[in-house]
């Protein structure tokens, strides 16, 4: 069935958006919608003016958004080493002939110190909220333009949910 209908929206540069809601209002049907993972059957999502309809995930990525699901979907079984390297290649491309743009990014283990510390540990391994912080800098890899997080502060301690808080907004800024 249909979750979303009539959804009309504009996110401006710069800004921060929370979509709230209750369980099952589309939330998540929209952040997929936005990311490719999901049909949409009418209208259009727009990113820099330019239609995304049509492109699939994996287009989406190098366009600049960085994704970061409900349920973190990690590689538990790699190394948070080998889960950050994951995002390199796209990074190579929107970074073309720039020195250490096959490097993991510096400003991951200055936003995410655990990453560094743990970067031979298995991502199955680390407890919920360092799962969470490699997730994001995952996504973070990228360098995007627009980072979205699904419901970033599931089954986090509230220490790490402030931690990830304080990233966002210095991210923002």
């Amino acid at each position: 069935t249909q979750i979303l209908w009539d959804l009309d929206m504009q996110i401006e540069p710069g800004s921060r958006t929370c979509i709230m809601g209750r369980n099952g209002v589309g939330k998540t049907t929209l952040l997929k919608a936005i990311m490719g993972l999901l049909p949409v059957t009418n209208g259009e999502i727009l990113m820099d003016g330019q239609p995304l309809q049509g492109k699939t995930a994996e287009a989406r990525a190098p366009a600049g958004i960085g994704y970061v699901p409900q349920g973190r979907e990690i590689f538990p079984l790699l190394t948070v080493e080998e889960n950050l390297r994951v995002g390199l290649p796209i990074r190579k491309g929107r970074l073309k002939g720039q020195e250490g743009a096959g490097e993991i990014p510096q400003k991951i283990f200055d936003l995410f110190p655990v990453l560094g510390e743990m970067m031979h540990r298995r991502g199955g391994d680390l407890s919920g909220g360092q799962q969470q912080q490699l997730a994001i800098g995952r996504a973070l890899i990228i360098e995007p333009k627009v980072l979205i997080l699904d419901e970033p502060n599931e089954g986090i301690q509230p220490n790490i949910v402030k931690q990830i808080g304080d990233v966002v907004m210095k991210l923002n800024e």
